[in-house]
C-alpha cells in the first residue's frame, strides 16, 4: 500500500480516535471519583471544553490547507464540525437532563437570570442547522445558499467565546480573574477568522501555488 493511501487513513483514523477518547478518559475519572466534589459541574464542564476546542480545529482545517497546501485536511473539516455538535449537545444534556432533570421550574429561572444561556442557546441551535445540513443531499438542496449557510459557523464561535467568558469566575473584558480559556479560544478564533479573510487566503494560496478549487 502506498504512502499516499495510508496517510489520509492514519489522519482520519487518528482524528476519529483523538475525537471520541474525552468519552472513556471521562467515564474512568467517573468511576473512579476523580470529577471533583461536583462531577455533574465536572462533566459538564470537560464536555463543554471538548466541544469548543472540536468547533475551533473544525474551522482550522481551511486556514492550515491554505498554509500547508495539505488537501487531506479539508476533509476533516465535516467530521470535527459533527463530533462538535456531538459535545455541545452532551454538554446540554448534561445540564438541563442530569443537572436539572429536565425541570421547566428550575430551568426557566436560570435561563432569565444567566446571561452564559442567551449566548450558548443560539449557538447550539445554529451547530444543530449545520450538523443536520452538513450531508450531501443538503448540499444539493441548498445550492449556493449551503454555503452561506454554514458560514454561520463563526457566529456560533463568537456565542461559544460569549458563553465561556460569561461562565468562567472573572472578567475577560477587563482581563481579570479566571478568564484564561475564554481568552485563549478568542485570541485562536481571532487568528483563524483573519486567515479566512479572502486577501490573505488568497495570498497564501499564491505563494504555495495551491490550485484552486
Amino acid at each position: 500500500m502506498s504512502d499516499k493511501v495510508k496517510t489520509p487513513r492514519l489522519l482520519r483514523f487518528s482524528m476519529h480516535f483523538l475525537c471520541i477518547l474525552p468519552l472513556p478518559v471521562l467515564l474512568v475519572a467517573y468511576l473512579t471519583d476523580n470529577l471533583t466534589v461536583n462531577p455533574i459541574q465536572a462533566a459538564t464542564q470537560r464536555i463543554g471544553d471538548v466541544a469548543i476546542i472540536l468547533l475551533l480545529l473544525s474551522i482550522a482545517c481551511s486556514p492550515l490547507y491554505n498554509l500547508t497546501g495539505l488537501s487531506q485536511l479539508l476533509k476533516l473539516r465535516r467530521p470535527l464540525g459533527l463530533y462538535a455538535f456531538l459535545y455541545s449537545f452532551l454538554h446540554l444534556i448534561l445540564f438541563v437532563g442530569v443537572d436539572f432533570g429536565f425541570n421547566l421550574k428550575y430551568l426557566l429561572p436560570e435561563f432569565l437570570e444567566k446571561r452564559y444561556l442567551w449566548a450558548s442557546l443560539p449557538a447550539f441551535l445554529i451547530l444543530f442547522i449545520l450538523a443536520i445540513t452538513s450531508f450531501k443531499y443538503a448540499k444539493r438542496l441548498l445550492g449556493r445558499n449551503w454555503k452561506r449557510l454554514h458560514r454561520l459557523v463563526y457566529v456560533s464561535v463568537v456565542l461559544v467565546i460569549l458563553h465561556l467568558a460569561w461562565v468562567v469566575k472573572g472578567d475577560l473584558f477587563q482581563l481579570s480573574g479566571d478568564i484564561w480559556k475564554p481568552l485563549v479560544a478568542g485570541i485562536v478564533a481571532f487568528v483563524l477568522l483573519i486567515l479566512r479573510l479572502p486577501p490573505l487566503a488568497r495570498l497564501l494560496k499564491n505563494r504555495l501555488q495551491i490550485p484552486r478549487s
